[in-house]
């Protein structure tokens, strides 16, 4: 995975530096989940953080290059979770059951990190250089699943077994992203509701010929 490609952050081994390093990614990462990218501001950050203002411009140069790091670390880390994802028949215990796991990681992984995501979306929106995109964990998410295909291949009966699987993960993604970040007003609400809905909709991708 590649670094964040800006000239405005400056890394430290101190340990101190660290702690006030990680102290300003945290308040930022609350501040976008509450307030959002564009309704926090760099004040905000300093004053929830404790850090002083020169810490700040010193590690990071603006708003723009602490979300940098935010989501690049974000996405580090997300790739040891998708690694570390058991969807095997054995722990899901059928289709419909994988899915459901899946779909309960993804909407837990991005109500604890909305903040991050919120960050990913502004950047990316503005389209400016060297931007890190949450986005970019959904194709290492996507192998990992299709590794397990042939465990629910008996369960998928779309003529395209694993292009099916493919979209109902696109599905259970999108649908994720829109109510997480505010959009799909006309979806369920609740955790368990939202849930239920995505994995049925999901099934009836893979038995899309049951249909016929």
């Amino acid at each position: 995975m590649r670094k964040p490609d800006t000239d405005s952050y400056r890394p430290t081994k101190q340990a101190r530096s660290a702690r006030s390093e990680q102290l300003l990614l945290d308040a930022a990462e609350a501040l976008f989940a509450e307030h959002g990218f564009q309704g926090t501001k760099v004040t905000d950050i300093i004053e929830r953080s404790g850090c002083s203002i020169g810490t700040f411009y010193h590690r990071f140069g603006d708003k723009e290059g602490l979300a940098r790091v935010l989501i690049h670390r974000f996405i580090e880390d997300g790739t040891t979770m998708i690694d570390a994802l058991d969807l095997s028949r054995s722990k899901c215990g059928d289709l419909p059951g994988m899915l459901r796991y899946l779909a309960g990681v993804l909407y837990d992984t991005m109500t604890d990190k909305l903040g991050v995501y919120r960050a990913s979306q502004r950047l990316n929106s503005l389209a400016s250089k060297g931007e890190v995109n949450t986005a970019v964990l959904v194709a290492p998410l996507a192998a990992h699943v299709l590794v397990h295909a042939a465990d629910y291949s008996d369960e998928i009966s779309a003529p395209d077994g694993e292009a099916a699987l493919r979209q109902a993960l696109q599905l259970i993604v999108m649908i994720t992203w829109q109510t997480r970040l505010g959009a799909g007003t006309l979806f369920p609400k609740d955790r368990g509701p939202l849930i239920e809905m995505m994995v049925k909709s999901a099934m009836g991708l893979l038995k899309e010929d049951a249909k016929r």
